[in-house]
């Protein structure tokens, strides 16, 4: 078991440090007779008399000629001390002649233990971007649950039924809103109006994110994007709990599209597919529409390019044209999107203290993440999000903990710590 540790924002009494001050004025000035005076009181430093107090007043009393200077090594090398480096040669100079000199030196070597803790594997969070989501002041999201289907079950249900419920809400129309505000969206298309895609895109984007499940509004373009017309399309991307994985979501059509294996498909993967010139991926209609393999062929080529909320990426060229007279703008252009697709799963540490134990503190890039779960063995702990510290276990052995995300739509993939505990 492991004892308590020193909390390392200790700090000395006044006391303490003004004799620590008076003890390391008279090492400096060799003074002795004046460093033995102060033994008994620099013996009640609990913290330093092992390691440094003592070990400099077995060297004073020699110096001195006390008969009692063994004696007093003898007791701090028992106690543990096994740093004679740090009496920079005084030590070796005062005992060295002793004949069990070598004997006594071995004895302090031995005292140089297994560390009682190691940490060998822990998780860690992935140095990226900022994470911008795409959507509304929190102040409003309240007014816009007001106006949208609630939380369906897990967050891919969740979801999909916003998808359905965007996609089938208006009919497709050549306009465009002047604001990014699904609130006022909604309302204008209660009033009769009709929207483009950039319209389904902002409303399921920010009907997403009301109900916890980060995403942001993604814009596409074709592959000769600067010239011609009708070279954009917007939809929504999304982080998905249950998948763990960012998935795109087209609210004007209603559909994703999915990989081989029948996982939906992010943004980079389908870029990856067009630009490979892969067959089109299968689409996946939420809504009961239909469409034909030419109709999906087409809507895919717009993965050619992508820019998503808070920054773009454009590989070994890029061109900031679009359609001939417009101008793409972009608030980070990066060479690798992987820098934009946080894995919002992963889960770090930092080393605290507990009432003199050692702990953990976790965190997550996950924004709606409302805390941990936190398996050792058969000890399962719910850890809440505004106080992320856990306590390891000190028994002897080596221990394998899983560290995971919880969301209110359950616990993300597990991230592996282990720790040997001496």
């Amino acid at each position: 078991m492991l004892g308590p540790f020193h909390d390392p924002d200790y700090q000395a009494s006044p006391e303490i440090t003004a004799l620590r001050v008076a003890g390391g004025d008279r090492i400096v000035a060799k003074d002795w007779a004046a460093y033995a005076e102060l033994r008994e009181q620099l013996r009640a430093d609990a913290d330093q008399w092992p390691d440094l107090w003592g070990p400099w007043s077995a060297v004073a009393a020699r110096r001195l000629g006390d008969p009692a200077a063994r004696e007093l090594l003898d007791e701090v090398v028992a106690a543990g001390f096994c740093q004679p480096e740090l009496l920079d040669g005084e030590l070796e100079s005062a005992f060295g002649g002793d004949a069990d000199w070598e004997e006594l030196s071995a004895r302090m070597a031995t005292n140089v233990v297994a560390p009682p803790i190691v940490l060998e594997d822990w998780p860690t969070l992935t140095p990226g971007l900022p994470l911008e989501l795409f959507r509304l002041p929190k102040e409003r999201e309240p007014a816009l649950r007001e106006l949208i289907p609630g939380p369906a079950g897990t967050s891919w249900e969740t979801a999909t039924s916003l998808l359905r419920w965007v996609s089938n809400r208006w009919r497709h129309a050549n306009a465009h809103m002047e604001v990014d505000d699904a609130v006022t969206c909604l309302e204008r298309v209660e009033a009769g109006q009709r929207f483009a895609c950039v319209e389904y895109g902002l409303v399921l984007s920010q009907a997403l994110n009301a109900v916890g499940i980060p995403s942001r509004r993604l814009s596409l373009r074709q592959r000769q994007k600067h010239v011609g017309l009708g070279r954009g399309h917007v939809v929504s991307e999304a982080w998905i709990d249950d998948w763990n994985r960012w998935v795109v979501l087209d609210g004007q059509n209603g559909w994703y599209w999915t990989g081989t294996d029948g996982m939906p498909l992010g943004t980079l993967e389908l870029q990856e597919l067009q630009h490979a010139g892969a067959p089109t991926p299968r689409a996946t209609v939420v809504t009961g529409k239909e469409f034909s393999p030419g109709e999906m062929d087409f809507w895919f080529s717009y993965f050619a390019h992508a820019y998503t909320t808070g920054g773009g990426w454009g590989g070994s060229g890029y061109t900031p044209i679009f359609q001939r007279n417009w101008v793409n703008p972009i608030r980070r252009l990066e060479r690798d999107g992987r820098r934009l697709y946080p894995d919002l799963s992963e889960v770090g540490i930092g080393i605290a203290t507990d009432a003199g134990q050692v702990a953990f503190e976790l965190v997550t890039a996950h924004p709606y993440a409302d805390g941990f779960e936190v398996r050792s063995g058969s000890r399962v702990e719910r850890v809440p999000l505004g106080a992320p510290r856990w306590l390891l276990a000190e028994t002897a052995g080596e221990h394998v903990v899983e560290l995971s995300v919880h969301t209110r739509y359950g616990v993300l993939a597990a991230k592996i710590l282990r720790y040997r505990v001496t």
